[in-house]
């Protein structure tokens, strides 16, 4: 039987589940200076409802953003394109409609400088 493999080659404390649908972004901007990005369609690994908030003030100058969960792009990427599985036949089937999200303590917070906002989008939700 294949298993899939969330956390192939990631580091040991990388936690990885698999979520449907995409992310969807809810955008407050106030007269440039100030941007805030919440995130609903978010879901821990036990399926109650994950937080994630993007933050800039002063256009670029400062970004945060602060959550539980995040989408990780270029898991959901590599689980997409059969990339995940341990090894052994047969290849698992992905399904298009889940998502790889990630739970890492490290992952959940962040603050930056003189980072231009993104566009929203599941794919690039620590940007945007």
């Amino acid at each position: 039987m294949t298993m899939l493999y969330l956390t192939k080659g990631a580091r040991p404390d990388e936690c990885f589940h698999l979520q449907t649908g995409p992310p969807v972004p809810h955008v407050l901007t106030l007269f440039g200076v100030f941007k805030r990005v919440t995130w609903s369609n978010l879901f821990l690994a036990d399926g109650t409802p994950g937080v994630f908030t993007s933050w800039w003030v002063i256009g670029n100058a400062i970004h945060w953003y602060k959550g539980n969960v995040k989408c990780d792009a270029t898991r959901t990427h590599m689980y997409w394109n059969g990339q995940l599985d341990d090894g052994v036949l047969p290849v698992y089937t992905p399904d298009p409609k889940k998502y790889v999200v990630c739970t890492t303590e490290k992952e959940k917070f962040s603050v930056r400088f003189f980072v231009d906002p993104g566009t929203p989008e599941w794919s690039n939700m620590g940007g945007s």
